[in-house]
């Protein structure tokens, strides 16, 4: 089985589930390649199971990423002729952080305020953090 690393645009989103319940992600996703006609797109059906599917189903349809998987070819026996057909099998997904759907996920997000109760608490464990920063320093070492 030979790896590929591709970057990606998931054209189609379908699913299903497997047996025992594992989620499975299929469709047509577009990638890049250079010819000696310069950049060119072309498509391929894919399939992903698992976590990388789980991401790709979350992220939607026009996401940019990058698929790392093997190509399975399948036979489709036609009677008179075999056809293969090639899949690429999604192994693992990283989006790419130009995605205008991840936009949201980067902005600030504001810490919650700290509960009265548990205050005092954070305020001994800082005081109990800095007696030991002064023994830190006496070791030898």
């Amino acid at each position: 089985m030979i790896n590929s690393i591709c970057t990606t645009t998931i054209k189609t989103i379908n699913q299903t589930h497997d047996s025992s319940g594992s989620l499975i992600v299929f469709g047509v996703m577009e990638f890049h390649y250079r010819s000696k006609e310069g950049s060119t797109a072309d498509e391929i059906p894919y399939r992903s199971k698992g976590a990388p599917a789980v991401i790709i189903n979350e992220l939607g349809e026009a996401t940019l990423g990058t698929a790392i998987g093997f190509i399975d070819l399948q036979t489709d026996d036609r009677g008179t002729y075999k056809e293969k057909i090639a899949t690429f099998v999604i192994r693992q997904f990283a989006p790419s952080s130009a995605n205008p759907s991840e936009q949201g996920l980067n902005s600030k997000v504001q810490k919650p305020e700290t509960p009265d109760f548990a205050k005092e608490l954070v305020e001994a464990n800082d005081s109990v953090a800095d007696e030991n920063k002064d023994q830190a320093d006496d070791i030898p070492f």
